[in-house]
């Protein structure tokens, strides 16, 4: 296998450049990292590219960033102005609004020990594209960013023990990881860094629920600030497909019918549904049978129309191989659907 991007730690490190084969030596490596998944190229759709909302660059900036702030505030050596956070965000918020017609396309891969610092930046650029959809000007956008940047801070406050758990945390180990909301809002309070309030505020309720069933303070519908009702839905969306030591990650098209099932209770049913129009159901090089028993690659995504990408056919149903390059817009086949999402390794079996 040959790798399809770089591998990158949250210090910005290079762990494997793209293009590089994979050897047992590498794979022990990455294990040792606990990098529990790469992307790699596949010889059938080696051609598709992947549109990104925000790019490698920034991204891999941004984890820095944070990162570096989450470590001065843990071992408590300095205050923090937040000066480099408020940088990043508008650096977000520029390339977000740049690429407002994207959807999102890829899950990004993160180390074990910098989920915290990855998953705040992808939930940084989950929220300000939603936020681009419902009207907000640049100073809103910046304001809603740096807060999502900074939405789990207060797991510096955490113990390391009950951060890093791979099993399932006891009562009291639970009711310390719930308050990270409140150890958040301290922080961000008595920082001498010029937020406002509103950002500060969804570092304290982006885990309260629309229906009142969150936390910290129960807090419901329109008691909870927008801006947190839009970081809540980009967390939980972007934490249920990310790997972690003790679950897989879920499918877009799995993780987009949970939140869809749990809308109702759980998050703004305003919000919500802009919020899944972003998403590609059907990501860039996800492979899916048709209804027809045809088998082929999605090639691109309309933002339209996100139930009917255009494929690369790849098998027909009888499991032969298409000759060529075959593509088959499925706006143009309107009785076609895609039946089910096929395994790459499923694929590689049949062919």
């Amino acid at each position: 296998m040959i790798t399809a991007r770089n591998v990158f730690s949250a210090d910005g490190r290079m762990l494997l450049a793209a293009d590089k084969e994979i050897t047992e030596s590498y794979i022990r490596r990455l294990q040792e990292m606990e990098v529990y998944a790469i992307y790699v190229r596949n010889p059938l759709f080696d051609d598709v590219e992947v549109p990104l909302v925000v790019s490698e660059e920034t991204r891999i900036q941004s984890m820095q960033t944070v990162k570096r702030a989450f470590e001065v505030l843990r071992n408590k050596r300095e205050d923090v102005s937040f000066d480099a956070i408020q940088g990043v965000a508008r650096r977000i918020v520029s390339e977000v609004l740049r690429n407002r017609r994207a959807l999102v396309h890829l899950t990004e891969i993160r180390t074990h020990d910098d989920y915290t610092f990855a998953h705040s930046v992808d939930v940084c650029g989950l929220s300000v594209l939603v936020a681009t959809h419902l009207g907000y000007n640049e100073v809103r956008l910046q304001e809603l960013a740096v807060g999502a940047l900074l939405h789990d801070v207060g797991k510096t406050k955490v113990d390391a023990a009950v951060l890093n758990k791979q099993a399932a945390l006891d009562d009291d180990e639970m009711a310390m990881m719930r308050s990270h909301t409140m150890f958040g809002f301290d922080i961000l309070r008595c920082s001498k860094g010029k937020l406002t309030l509103p950002s500060i505020h969804i570092a304290l309720q982006h885990h309260e629920k629309y229906d009142g069933s969150g936390y910290p303070r129960g807090l419901s519908k329109e008691e909870i600030h927008e801006y947190s009702r839009i970081v809540s839905i980009a967390d939980v969306y972007d934490a249920i497909t990310s790997d972690r030591p003790y679950r897989k990650a879920l499918e877009p098209h799995e993780a987009y019918e949970l939140m869809l099932v749990n809308g109702s209770q759980h998050f703004d049913p305003q919000i919500l549904p802009i919020f899944l129009k972003r998403i590609a159901i059907y990501p860039v090089g996800t492979v899916v049978r048709l209804n027809t028993g045809d088998i082929g690659v999605v090639v691109s995504v309309p933002p339209e129309m996100p139930l009917r990408p255009t494929l690369r056919l790849i098998m027909d149903k009888q499991r032969r191989l298409y000759p060529g390059s075959i593509e088959y817009d499925m706006q143009n086949h309107l009785t076609s659907f895609v039946d089910q999402v096929v395994d790459g390794r499923e694929l590689l079996k049949l062919i």
